[in-house]
């Protein structure tokens, strides 16, 4: 297994983390989820999202493998691309909230703008050993709206702007 600090802090007097963690063949424990049509997902490795705030882990009442997918090899490009906003309260609506996003290999870096001005920045970390699996993390304090999310290159132009979370 390998695991990658994606970003970590303290937040509302929280400590807040974001891991990705990659095994390279399915752990032991671990079954693919089946289709509603009866087959199987593919995948021949397992990549995890871990998320904590106070020490307690998001969606652990999932178990073990919650915020896991199934991946094939290091560079499977269905692991890219998703955005979300996770917390222990609320679905993530209220309390000390993480915002993670696991972009496009062109993206460097995220920007979340909140309803009192402020702007969190948080730069795109990609697993070793690995060309696809990558992330970025921002905690959003409690009380704060979030009003953008841009996602930047390396050379600063804006590749995208979301309007959409809360």
């Amino acid at each position: 297994m390998v695991t990658q600090v994606i970003g970590k802090g303290r937040m509302d007097g929280h400590r807040w983390s974001v891991v990705l963690e990659f095994h390279r063949t399915l752990p032991k424990g671990y079954t693919l989820p089946t289709f509603p049509n009866g087959t199987t997902a593919p995948g021949t490795s397992l990549l995890c999202q871990r998320m904590f705030i106070g020490g307690v882990r998001i969606d652990h009442q999932g178990g073990p493998w919650a915020d896991c997918q199934p991946v094939t090899g290091t560079r499977d490009p269905r692991a890219s691309a998703g955005m979300g906003l996770w917390g222990l309260h609320d679905k993530g609506l209220s309390g000390t909230r993480l915002m993670v996003s696991n972009p496009e290999a062109n993206v460097a870096y995220g920007v979340v703008s909140l309803s009192d001005g402020t702007q969190v920045k948080a730069t795109t970390v990609t697993v070793p050993g690995t060309t696809t699996y990558r992330a970025w993390a921002a905690p959003i304090p409690n009380g704060r709206t979030i009003t953008t999310v841009d996602q930047y290159d390396a050379h600063h132009h804006r590749l995208s702007h979301d309007t959409n979370w809360r």
